[in-house]
């Protein structure tokens, strides 16, 4: 509608201009010309009214786009103690930590439609901190065992794609695709499966799911997001979902745009 009144403007425009060039009387000309003026003058007051509009439905567009969440309180060491698979800069204003299960289709959907859109915009411009815990749900039987994986791949700084491509293959979660993935990353083999059966990395994974159920997460992909102060994320909102990036968006936008509070 709008680009249709701005193209009739241009063909009143070119009218005028057409008319001005022909040889016709001036007294008709003038009332011409009079009249297109008129024209021209209520299609602007139209644009602006519809330029307000426009503007209103977005705003509404953006606010529908704002998720229920639930307010936790302050957490403290969120980072636990820098041992969390971490993308983005330690200095970003904001931290989002993603409890996710590699089995479910919904995790899946979050990456293929949000994760790199987020990566892109706030990640990699340094405004975000992205971290990850694992909650692999029991009904889910080979989650475990793909957490288990990718944190085997973290010993060797390749949590992220060994992550990407656990997730790519989740319907083969199997022993198997674990060492072709190893193999492919060129991780050393042994240390690998030394890790696959490290019991520490099964209690790290269990620690995950007792914190995450401790704040309340039920499902995957749950969030939790706020602000960096120190080593605390202030008053953080727990948000769960495969949400859009747009939500994303204005939640993140939220929290950049508020003060520091001084806690």
């Amino acid at each position: 509608m709008l680009r249709y009144k701005k193209q009739s403007i241009v063909l009143i425009l070119t009218s005028l201009f057409i008319v001005a060039c022909q040889p016709q009387g001036d007294a008709k000309l003038k009332e011409e010309i009079s009249s297109l003026k008129q024209d021209v003058s209520l299609l602007k007051k139209d644009i602006s009214r519809i330029g307000s509009q426009v503007s209103d439905i977005h705003t509404i567009a953006m606010s529908s786009q704002k998720p229920q969440y639930k307010t936790l309180a302050t957490q403290t060491n969120f980072n636990a103690n820098g041992s969390l698979p971490l993308l983005g800069s330690t200095a970003s204003q904001l931290a989002i930590i993603e409890f996710s299960d590699y089995q479910c289709p919904y995790c899946k959907r979050f990456i293929d439609q949000t994760f790199a859109k987020i990566k892109s915009k706030y990640i990699d411009t340094g405004k975000v901190q992205y971290l990850t815990r694992d909650f692999p749900l029991n009904f889910h039987p080979k989650a475990k065992g793909a957490a288990i994986a990718a944190n085997c791949g973290l010993k060797q700084d390749a949590y992220w794609p060994m992550r990407e491509l656990l997730f790519n293959n989740m319907k083969n979660l199997d022993d198997a695709l674990y060492q072709q993935t190893a193999t492919d990353l060129s991780l050393d083999i042994t240390q690998f499966n030394d890790c696959l059966v490290d019991e520490a990395i099964a209690s790290k994974i269990q620690q995950d799911v007792a914190y995450g159920s401790s704040l309340g997460i039920r499902g995957t992909p749950s969030f939790i997001i706020g602000r960096i102060e120190g080593n605390q994320l202030i008053s953080p909102q727990l948000v769960v979902g495969a949400q859009s990036y747009e939500t994303f968006a204005v939640l993140f936008d939220e929290l950049l745009a508020k003060p520091a509070t001084n806690d």
